[in-house]
């Protein structure tokens, strides 16, 4: 479709692009609609003051949208500009390869060069083959398209609430965080995130800022785990709700009959059911994880102590970032989870270092909630 009108959303957008989020749905073997009124920009707000969302208009109405989110982060230990790509939604008038290899490829440069970093990332569930196989292939016709390379798999991991279970005998202390700790966390996750491809450049200030703006979050949002005196792990769940909500359109293939196993157990274990088609989803998202050395037995402690606090509040998961050869995955083996695999892309201009640049297999610094 080469008769769209691209330009950047401005807030009088604001019921058209939840209007287009509600319309075009995530496909899976679990069918969700994206909510995000009726604040749609609430979401990018939250990251910083680096984003830009721009619309394409057919006939006068928005036909789709995609974003960036720039900031500060980590690339090979070094810190530079670094972006995400995020929320691509067509609909119908503008799917093909035209808009992807012209209009976005305009888009994305510019959007590269005004706020200075050269690689994004993005992640897309891995069952959205179509949306991959548009994105991925190149075609001679449009050099100048963006360069989707993938980068690694990763489970969106479903952490369900079902039976009460008390946190384990542990050698490591748990308990929620205080105003005075937030320096102690900011370091730990510093030194973390410097290592990580595409980590964040934590310090204090930003985690105050996060505890002011986020909805639904706070200082004792944190939980820390000791060994003694020192911090060595921390973890926050975040309910999201207030700026996106995921509404149930179906259950398809293995999720159809994975439901009906849990509600059943629902029933006699009197805890939170999957939702019918039509309803909301009630979950929180782990945050800010992040252990001394990887040490499962520190992340097993945290975990239980959340999934303890947050049982029986209503909440039917707990949604985590699981990684390939994930040293913290035995951490979960205990709970029943749902995972729903997703993929990781960096996305790059034609001809940039970064074409066919290879971040390796490390933990990201990618926060699963803003995905």
């Amino acid at each position: 479709m080469s008769g769209a009108t691209v330009r950047a959303a401005t807030p009088a957008d604001n019921a058209q692009l939840c209007a287009l989020f509600k319309s075009t749905p995530m496909e899976s073997d679990l069918v969700l609609s994206v909510e995000r009124d009726p604040d749609y920009f609430a979401l990018y707000r939250l990251q910083g003051p680096d984003h830009e969302v721009t619309v394409a208009e057919v006939d006068g109405e928005i036909a789709g949208t995609a974003t960036s989110v720039a900031r500060d982060g980590f690339l090979e230990g070094h810190r530079t500009r670094v972006g995400y790509a995020g929320d691509l939604r067509l609909s119908a008038k503008l799917r093909g390869g035209f808009f992807l290899g012209r209009t976005f490829a305009d888009g994305f440069r510019e959007h590269c060069e005004r706020y200075g970093c050269e690689v994004m990332y993005t992640a897309i569930f891995a069952s959205n083959k179509l949306a991959i196989r548009a994105l991925v292939r190149r075609s001679k016709r449009f050099p100048d398209k963006p360069v989707y390379r993938p980068w690694l798999d990763y489970d969106i991991l479903n952490v369900m609430f079902t039976w009460r279970r008390k946190p384990r005998p542990s050698a490591f202390s748990v308990r929620q965080a205080t105003d005075a700790d937030l320096g102690a966390v900011a370091e730990l996750l510093a030194r973390d995130h410097a290592r990580r491809p595409f980590g964040y450049c934590f310090d204090e200030a930003l985690l105050r800022e996060r505890v002011a703006s986020w909805p639904d979050f706070g200082v004792e949002s944190f939980y820390l785990a000791f060994a003694g005196e020192t911090l060595v792990g921390v973890a926050a769940p975040w309910d999201a709700h207030a700026v996106k909500r995921f509404r149930v359109l179906a259950y398809r293939d293995g999720m159809r009959w994975a439901r009906r196993g849990f509600n059943l157990a629902a029933r006699f274990g009197r805890f939170t059911p999957l939702p019918p088609p039509g309803d909301l989803l009630r979950y929180c998202y782990l945050t800010h994880v992040s252990v001394r050395d990887d040490d499962p037995a520190v992340f097993a402690a945290l975990l239980d102590r959340i999934y303890a606090d947050l049982h029986s509040q209503g909440y039917t998961f707990l949604t985590a970032y699981r990684g390939p050869n994930d040293p913290l995955a035995p951490a979960f083996a205990r709970y029943r989870c749902i995972p729903f695999p997703a993929k990781l892309f960096t996305v790059s201009l034609p001809g940039s270092r970064f074409a066919d640049w290879d971040p390796g297999p490390g933990r990201p610094g990618f926060e699963l909630a803003f995905a």
